[in-house]
């Protein structure tokens, strides 16, 4: 008998998209809880939202704010010379 559990890589007391962004872009895979907001997916370095949640307004503008800024974060940086 194989369970897979799902396991809770961290959780944020706090909305802080940056923060969340960095962490979520070392770990691949898991799930992530924000307080007063609740749990989200981690795939492959990207958030997503559970399905029961795809409805909700506030996750997807959560999730996007996050995904773009992860985009932002893997740039390569371009120095002016």
């Amino acid at each position: 008998m194989n369970i897979k559990k799902s396991i809770t890589l961290r959780t944020f007391k706090k909305y802080q998209p940056r923060k969340i962004a960095k962490f979520v872009r070392a770990f691949f895979n898991g799930r992530i809880f924000i307080v007063g907001l609740g749990r989200l997916r981690v795939i492959e370095g990207k958030v997503a939202a559970y399905q029961h949640q795809k409805n909700d307004k506030n996750f997807l503008v959560t999730v996007s704010e996050i995904n773009r800024i992860i985009n932002e974060l893997s740039q390569p940086k371009v120095s002016s010379l």
